[in-house]
């Protein structure tokens, strides 16, 4: 199961994601809920860096993706980077909505 977990501050806005696990839809390299997830989280990282030059912290491992929004970034960067990652969290919704036995969606307050 692929669990996803994604922090907000108190005004709502993403901090934070953290995305683990295989589904287990299919064997490797075959499984397209492991596909959506990973090539829906790894687009938002492009979004982050390369369209709002936002230095993010990530990491990416076989099965882990953990991604840091910095706390210091300006209003106008904020007002880029919340639609890229709103919009990572409706996909990733949808995702579930088709396939929740494969993935878990947590929203927490940090």
């Amino acid at each position: 199961m692929i669990k996803i977990v994604i922090r907000r501050n108190f005004e709502s806005d993403i901090v934070e994601f953290d995305v683990r696990g295989h589904a287990g839809f299919s064997q490797h390299g075959q499984d397209i809920v492991c596909a959506a997830v990973s090539v829906l989280t790894q687009t938002v990282l492009i979004g982050i860096h390369e369209y709002a030059k936002v230095e993010s912290e990530y990491k990416i491992s076989d099965g882990k993706l953990q991604c840091k929004i910095p706390f210091d970034i300006s209003s106008d960067k904020r007002n880029i980077i919340n639609p890229i990652l709103e919009t990572m969290v409706l996909g990733l919704k949808n995702i579930k909505e088709e396939y929740s036995s494969y993935i878990k969606i947590k929203e927490e307050e940090v």
